[in-house]
């Protein structure tokens, strides 16, 4: 799974829950680690951590960006895991001050960006990473092309993202999506080829399978208007949590698994390992 690089996971995995940060509020949009999100969203927690246990075992000795890095714990994991330097950067100027405070130290920095115009020359980094991001913008594409730009030759570029066909069955890709924090959402397919127009695929990985064919439009728009109705606005990833506890075609299981591995069923969160394509 990795570049062969010796990462001691589970210190890192540790190191980054001992501190509850309970004077942020989590609304559902960026994931923090604090007391409500360990006994009410555990789930998702574990979910963004093995993705970014993921990334540590290939940033050893390099330069890392951490592209729409919310909160800046994944940031700090990464430095961690041994990177050189390991900078976080969001939109979100209020998320950017609080991760600095929290999370700031020698060779880790954080700054407010947008992610599809970088102040970075081309080529400054050997990985960016990027999860959960790309169904939040506009425009995947031109985030793809920009995470691109920034790579030195042959850079690594890691990035999840949702799979529409499973957050939202039968749903096409210019339809609004449930979660109302995201623009668009992929297929696996059309991620793929969006990859693929300036990226070599090293791995595809999922996370949290399920039988496509049993989990039914119908089934799903009637599970998340009975949950809608008993959640707080904007509190979105309530749905997924509940839509999982009831669901018994969804495997529970946090595991990054190779797409290779899986047959016969699909992935809730697809999460690609690319490497940057000779021009």
């Amino acid at each position: 799974m990795s570049d062969g690089n010796n990462i001691e996971k589970d210190v890192i995995y540790k190191n980054i829950l001992v501190d509850d940060h309970d004077d942020i509020k989590f609304t559902g949009e960026r994931l923090i680690i604090n007391k409500q999100v360990k006994q009410k969203y555990n789930n998702v927690l574990e979910e963004h951590l093995q993705r970014y246990i993921l990334a540590c075992e290939y940033v050893k000795d390099k330069k890392v960006l951490d592209a729409a890095c919310g909160s800046g714990y994944g940031t700090k994991m990464l430095k961690d895991a041994g990177a050189a330097s390991s900078y976080g950067v969001d939109i979100s100027e209020e998320s950017v001050k609080n991760a600095q405070k929290i999370y700031g130290a020698e060779n880790i920095g954080y700054f407010t960006g947008d992610v599809n115009s970088l102040p970075y020359e081309n080529g400054t980094f050997d990985i960016v990473v990027s999860f959960e991001t790309i169904e939040h913008i506009p425009d995947g594409k031109k985030w793809i092309k920009e995470s691109s730009r920034i790579l030195k030759e042959e850079g690594i570029f890691i990035v999840s993202t949702p799979n529409r066909t499973m957050m939202n069955p039968g749903a096409y890709f210019h339809e609004k999506p449930k979660n109302p924090y995201h623009i668009f959402e992929y297929s696996a397919l059309e991620f793929i080829g969006e990859l693929l127009e300036e990226y070599d695929l090293i791995k595809l990985y999922g996370q949290i399978f399920g039988d496509e064919h049993k989990i039914s439009q119908s089934q799903y728009l009637k599970q998340t208007k009975l949950i809608l109705k008993k959640l707080i606005p904007n509190s979105f990833i309530s749905i997924i949590r509940k839509f999982r506890s009831h669901n018994k075609y969804i495997n529970h299981s946090y595991q990054l698994l190779s797409i290779s591995e899986i047959k016969d069923l699909q992935p809730l969160f697809l999460i690609a390992v690319c490497r940057k394509k000779h021009k």
